[in-house]
Order: C-alpha cells, then sequence, then structure tokens
C-alpha cells in the first residue's frame, strides 16, 4: 500500500512537471508574440514617420531644406487662407487645409504657393549673386548673413550705441529688407541689363497713366513727374526680369511627399 501511494506521489509530481514546463512554453510563445508586435509596432511607425518625413525638393537647382521650406510656407500661409477663401467662398474651420476647393486640397495649393514664392527667392538671389551684390545665393548663407546681422545689432544695444530700425530681426522680416535692398541696389545701377531707359520708353510709360504731383489733384506735365516715372519704370523692368527668371526655373522632386509634408507642418 505505501509504495502503490508512493508511485502515485511520483507520478503526480511528473505530470505536475510538464505541466509547468507547458505553461512556461506557452508564456514564452505568449511572450515571443508580443515582442514581434511590438517590434512590428515599432517599425510600422518608423516606416510611418520615414514617410513622413521625406522630403525632396529642388527649386532653380538649389536642394531645399525642410527649415527653408517651413519658412516660407509659413510666409505665404495666411495670403493662401484668404486666396481659398475669396476664390472658393470658403469658410476657415476645423478641416480648412483638408478640404478640396475645385479638384485640389487647400494644403496642395500652399505647396503650389510656397513653390512659386520659392522660385521668386532664388531668381532674386541668384541675379544678385550674378551681379555681385551677394557673394552666395544659397539659404544658407542668407540665414549667415541674418544671424550675423542680430549679432551686430546685439553688440551695438549692449556697448549703448544707437541701433536704427529694430533692435533685432525675425528671418521674414530680415528677408524682406535684404530683396528690398538688392532691388533698390539693381535699380539705382543704370549700368545694369534694363536700366538704361530711352525717352521713347519713358515717355510711353508716362502717358500709361496718370501722373499726380503733391496735393494738386492735376497730372504733373513729364518733367515734373520725370524721377518718380522713370523710378517705377525701372522698378518695373527689374520685376520683369525677376518673373523671367522665376518661369525659366525648373522644379523637381516628389511633390507627393512635398504635400504630405505640407500637411504635417501646418497643423
Amino acid at each position: 500500500m505505501g509504495k502503490f501511494v508512493r508511485r502515485k506521489n511520483k507520478i503526480s509530481e511528473q505530470e505536475g512537471m510538464r505541466s509547468m514546463k507547458n505553461r512556461k512554453k506557452q508564456f514564452l510563445k505568449i511572450g515571443i508574440a508580443v515582442l514581434v508586435i511590438a517590434v512590428a509596432g515599432i517599425v510600422a511607425g518608423i516606416v510611418r514617420y520615414r514617410i513622413d518625413n521625406r522630403f525632396d525638393l529642388t527649386v532653380g537647382g538649389h536642394t531645399i531644406r525642410k527649415d527653408e521650406y517651413v519658412n516660407c510656407m509659413k510666409s505665404v500661409e495666411y495670403d493662401t487662407e484668404v486666396q481659398i477663401q475669396q476664390d472658393y467662398d470658403a469658410v476657415y474651420e476645423d478641416g480648412f487645409w483638408e478640404k478640396k476647393y475645385d479638384g485640389k486640397y487647400g494644403y496642395e495649393i500652399l505647396t503650389e504657393n510656397t513653390v512659386e514664392q520659392l522660385k521668386y527667392i532664388h531668381a532674386v538671389y541668384d541675379l544678385a549673386e550674378e551681379c555681385g551684390d551677394v557673394s552666395d545665393s544659397s539659404y544658407e548663407a542668407l540665414e549667415k548673413r541674418w544671424k550675423d546681422e542680430n549679432a551686430k545689432r546685439s553688440e551695438k544695444v549692449e556697448n549703448g550705441e544707437v541701433v536704427y530700425g529694430l533692435k533685432e530681426y525675425t528671418f521674414q522680416i530680415y528677408l524682406q529688407y535684404e530683396m528690398s535692398t538688392l532691388k533698390e541696389k539693381y535699380c539705382n545701377d543704370y549700368t545694369r541689363e534694363g536700366m538704361e531707359l530711352t525717352e521713347d520708353e519713358i515717355l510711353e510709360y508716362y502717358n500709361s497713366r496718370e501722373w499726380i504731383f503733391g496735393d494738386s489733384e492735376e497730372n504733373a506735365d513729364l518733367e515734373t513727374a520725370r524721377i518718380a516715372v522713370e523710378r517705377e519704370l525701372r522698378e518695373k523692368k527689374y520685376d520683369d526680369i525677376i518673373t523671367q527668371c522665376e518661369t525659366d526655373s525648373q522644379v523637381d522632386g516628389n511633390m507627393v511627399d512635398v504635400n504630405r509634408f505640407t500637411l504635417k507642418n501646418i497643423k
């Protein structure tokens, strides 16, 4: 009787050991499955992140960095919002950029406007580099000039010196300031392309519109208005040169990715 009981206990111990091993295997399988799911989730997340952040855009031979694109996008965002509201009688509300307007999503329209603005900016700086007004037309060089200018102004403020204008420029304000300066410099140099005017050009431009001098409501004659006429004509011819440069500018890249990048960064 004692042997039978002893043997039965031994069998029970063996079955318990087998049951414990089975449970360990099950736990191991569950653990492996959880690990696989977790790894798959991480990989999917990495792939999704890479897809969302893929960016390939070249404008006029310039490789556009992500931060350059975002800066430019933000500068045209409000105007694009107004454009969509006016052109499509749209209301700015949740999902505004993800709605379609005449077959295009709002963020696609924003992408188009951003690319056009990039074409304009690089046309201005490429011409300025060609004329020797800047030594480097790249975004990186522009960014460095902006930071250097702010550093100079900060040093003057610390030294108690007079600072004309702003104590510190935002990037967008500096960009507009520098582009205006480059335009003025080009137009003031009559030896440059398009800046030497003939009398026939001046007369034709004068006759194309009305010219009011001072507080008078009467039209000014050509000699009275000449300085203003010549200045506006030169600025117009400069703008035409830039427009032609924009037209000739080639845009390359994966626009599907650029559109996706726009949508991600507008939120």
